[in-house]
C-alpha cells in the first residue's frame, strides 16, 4: 500500500566561513556535530588569526574572488579591461579535527590549572 520512503543521506553538511578574501569550510558528518560546527565557522570567521586551519585541513575547495578595491587606482585590470577574477583555495576541515585539536586541549588546559588552583590552595 504505502512504500515507505528511503531517508536521504544529508551529510556531510558544510559551513562557509570568511574573514576578508579568506574563506574556509567546516564540515559536519554527522547529525550531533551541526551545532559545533555553525558556533565554530562563525567563531574562526571573527578570530581568524589565532587557528591554523591549513595544517588540519582535510581537503581543499576552489573558489572564485573577484578582486576589487574602493580605489579605482588600486583596481588591476586584465587585458581585455575587466577586472581581475582571482581562484583561491580554501580548506575544509572536519568537525572531528577541530574537535581533537581546539575543544579536546582547551579542556585540559581547564582542567590542568583547576588543579594547580586547588594545590594553591591547600598549600596557602
Amino acid at each position: 500500500m504505502f512504500k515507505r520512503r528511503k531517508k536521504k543521506n544529508q551529510f556531510p553538511v558544510d559551513f562557509y566561513g570568511e574573514e576578508g578574501s579568506w574563506r574556509f569550510v567546516i564540515r559536519a558528518m554527522r547529525q550531533d556535530e551541526i551545532i559545533d560546527a555553525m558556533y565554530w565557522c562563525a567563531h574562526i570567521s571573527c578570530h581568524r588569526k589565532d587557528f591554523d586551519l591549513l595544517h588540519i585541513a582535510s581537503d581543499k575547495f576552489d573558489c572564485r574572488y573577484n578582486y576589487s578595491t574602493a580605489d579605482l587606482s588600486d583596481l588591476q585590470f586584465g587585458f581585455s579591461g575587466t577586472p581581475l577574477k582571482v581562484t583561491m583555495m580554501g580548506p575544509i576541515v572536519l568537525m572531528s579535527t577541530i574537535n581533537e585539536h581546539f575543544v579536546n586541549t582547551e579542556t585540559e588546559q581547564q582542567l590542568e590549572q583547576s588543579v594547580t588552583d586547588k594545590l594553591v590552595h591547600v598549600m596557602a
